[in-house]
């Protein structure tokens, strides 16, 4: 009889462990770089098609200050606090999640500053940064600066001098609809309502 009794308790115990597990968590942080719907809705779609994420919800938003406060409802056993800051961070935008700091690895290149003029929100910045990451001979490409209310930022492009030139970077953020140095574009970045 005290076997049968302590496996149901040992029973009860593993079975309570493993729905503990399960228990969803919920994180409150500050996303910036929102200045519109669209970005508001970027955002929650990154979040929300993360496995392991029950909800998003946005608390607080100032298009003028450039951020948004979300809340997350998300199971701990499925999902990281860095996960949700990498899907937002992939969208263009920035958290005051605290990420595990990632070994920066030196990429071998020529490294140049572009100005960018017309940069309004996190997914304009994701504009510009793809736009450069497909050109061949671009090794990385990073926001240096970004000033949402300047419509400004400055990014720092590592390339291969024997595969690019740095017109070549320009006339990529032209084509995107951005101003790069002093090369503008002849139609603005207008894909998302500001």
């Amino acid at each position: 009889m005290k076997k049968i009794i302590f496996g149901l308790m040992l029973s009860f115990l593993f079975l309570g462990f493993i729905f503990s597990q399960d228990k969803p968590a919920t994180v409150k942080f500050k996303v910036k770089g929102i200045t519109c719907d669209h970005c508001v809705d970027e955002v929650k779609e990154a979040l929300v098609d993360i496995k392991g994420v029950n909800s998003v919800k946005f608390e607080e938003v100032n298009f003028n200050k450039s951020y948004g406060v979300v809340r997350v409802s998300y199971n701990p056993a499925q999902v990281s606090l860095d996960k949700l800051a990498e899907a937002v961070s992939e969208k263009g935008f920035e958290t005051d999640l605290k990420q595990v700091k990632k070994q920066s690895v030196k990429v071998e290149g020529t490294a140049v500053k572009i100005n960018v003029k017309g940069i309004e929100c996190g997914g304009c910045a994701k504009s510009v940064e793809n736009s450069l990451k497909k050109i061949e001979g671009v090794k990385s490409v990073e926001f240096e600066k970004k000033d949402y209310k300047k419509k400004f930022g400055v990014v720092k492009v590592v390339y291969d001098p024997e595969r690019v030139k740095v017109s070549d970077l320009e006339d990529a953020i032209v084509k995107a609809g951005f101003t790069a140095n002093d090369k503008k574009p002849e139609k603005e970045h207008k894909e998302m309502e500001h």
